[in-house]
């Protein structure tokens, strides 16, 4: 039995050491970006425009209009449940969160991480995170850059 346990442990201990492989070190060098929410018709098109306007202000990437232009493509996906929903569910999935894809425009993953709004951080539909008069989905694209420059940082240390 023993020896079970310990077969298990060691497996577990690999296959998370291998699926936290982290960012992809081209991650490191993009600076021209083509941004797009994951559903056009959902609640991501709402974080997107927050994310295309605070981008550049954060990181060295530039936002481009194409595809083609783009050394990387960031696709936005957002999870913004409804205040009922919020109270109902908390922490068993009523937190606001968003999601952002990075991927080279042949389709190669680069990274992908999220983020999440708690509602201790919620007032009246506003985001006290960093700025009160910030709305939540703003605050999620916010916390979206900072975890993109943080993937960045990473991977230059990777190379």
């Amino acid at each position: 039995m023993t020896n079970r346990f310990a077969l298990a442990v060691v497996f577990l201990a690999a296959s998370s050491s291998v699926s936290a492989s982290g960012p992809d070190p081209r991650l490191a060098t993009v600076r021209h970006a083509f941004i797009a929410p994951v559903d056009e018709l959902g609640d991501d098109v709402q974080i997107t425009s927050c994310f295309v306007t605070q981008l550049p202000k954060s990181t060295p990437i530039m936002v481009v209009g194409t595809k083609e232009e783009a050394d990387v493509l960031l696709k936005v996906q957002a999870h913004l449940p409804s205040g009922t929903s919020r109270v109902m569910l908390g922490a068993l999935g009523g937190s606001p969160s968003a999601h952002l894809y990075a991927t080279l425009p042949d389709g190669t993953k680069l990274w992908d991480d999220g983020a999440k709004f708690r509602r201790a951080n919620v007032q009246n539909g506003k985001g006290l995170q960093g700025d009160a008069t910030q709305t939540i989905e703003c605050s999620l694209a916010n916390e979206l850059i900072n975890t993109l420059r943080d993937a960045m940082r990473e991977a230059r240390g990777k190379k």
